[in-house]
């Protein structure tokens, strides 16, 4: 796969935060207007960011499957806080790691703890916080090919899976309901 094409994919690139940008502002329009062709865009943009998270699903889980092997780095000037979001009156807690490290001649920042990066238990969270807060030295996973993508607690987790089913779910209702197999009502 192209460098461009997985960093658009991942998120990791302007276009994308572009092309969200469009969707947020097209699907709502879509939805409250009655224009096909505005319907017809919004769905095919849904299911290309569904294609997009799936594809994000296959490329971090193969990431973080990799992260068991990748080099290691000692950390430095370590900041730790919990940042909380919250979705349908659930929260989410965030452990915010900032740490840096250096490869070769030049300074990285790591900022995931692992990659999963969200729990709905506060104590879960400030448990994460606490074990990287003890730990010295603090080691830096990082991919070989791209330092900036790096983890303090490597390996595969739950996120991978969900990214695939929802990516999944996104590309297909669209056909099933375009199909009439599933009607909206």
């Amino acid at each position: 796969m192209s460098k461009m094409f997985v960093e658009i994919v991942t998120g990791r690139n302007k276009i994308s935060i572009y092309f969200l940008l469009i969707f947020m502002f097209l699907a709502p329009v879509a939805f409250f207007t009655n224009y096909p062709v505005l319907n017809g865009i919004a769905w095919i943009m849904l299911m290309i960011l569904g294609f997009f998270i799936f594809t994000t699903g296959i490329i971090t889980r193969k990431e973080a499957k990799d992260s068991y092997n990748w080099p290691k780095e000692k950390a430095h000037s370590l900041r730790c806080s919990l940042n909380y979001i919250t979705n349908s009156n659930v929260k989410s807690y965030i452990p915010v790691i900032k740490c840096k490290f250096n490869v070769g001649d030049k300074e990285y920042e790591g900022a995931e703890y692992d990659f999963s990066a969200s729990y709905t238990s506060k104590d879960v969270a400030n448990k994460k916080l606490d074990s990287v807060k003890s730990m010295t030295p603090l080691m830096v996973y990082y991919k070989p090919s791209d330092p900036a993508i790096n983890v303090i607690n490597p390996g595969v987790y739950s996120v991978h899976y969900v990214r695939f089913i929802l990516g999944a779910m996104m590309v297909v209702m669209p056909i099933l309901i375009w199909s009439d197999i599933v009607v909206l009502k």
